[in-house]
């Protein structure tokens, strides 16, 4: 499989579609993108062979702590961390979706939900539903994920990352009563 492929066609769902019919950067003064020199967006399985083969000067990639089991291997999920401002056409997959993200549910089927972890910087997944955001903009994410995965390395991944992004939103809604 050829995954630096496959990433940037799905990419090309993200080209004309974004969370709300205009650009939501300018609405909250692109709060996604001031992140600090540490902080970044995690890489899906197999997209970082996007970022081998050009990755803009400014930007690079490291392992995270978040760690996950494919093959019998654990493996360290790789994080991009940028300089906060790029060209929108190299943004990876996380960026391209944010304020959503993909879990699993029950039967372990693609979810898509407002990530949690963007609360603290989107006014977007603060104000509004899920299903306020552009219909075509949500259908994207959950058709690139049910693509994805059918990746087996995706699908592993994914099940430690819901894991994650849910023991992420216990925490947070515990500190908030």
């Amino acid at each position: 499989m050829n995954s630096a492929y496959i990433y940037l066609q799905i990419y090309r769902l993200f080209d004309k579609s974004t969370p709300l019919p205009l650009d939501c950067g300018r609405y909250c003064s692109e709060a996604c993108c001031k992140g600090d020199s540490e902080s970044g967006m995690y890489l899906f399985p197999g997209e970082k062979a996007v970022f081998d083969m050009v990755c803009p000067d400014g930007w690079r990639i490291t392992d995270s702590e978040l760690t996950y089991s494919y093959n019998g291997k654990e493996r360290k999920t790789p994080i991009l961390i940028c300089d906060g401002s790029c060209d929108r056409y190299f943004r990876p997959l996380a960026c391209r979706i944010f304020p959503l993200t993909p879990i699993l549910d029950n039967e372990g089927h693609i979810k898509i939900i407002i990530d949690p972890r963007a609360r603290s910087v989107c006014p977007l997944a603060n104000t509004f539903d899920k299903d306020e955001f552009d219909k075509d903009f949500t259908e994207s994410v959950k058709k690139a994920f049910i693509l994805l995965s059918k990746n087996k390395h995706v699908y592993e991944f994914l099940k430690t990352y819901t894991e994650y992004i849910e023991e992420y939103n216990r925490f947070f809604k515990d500190l908030r009563g």
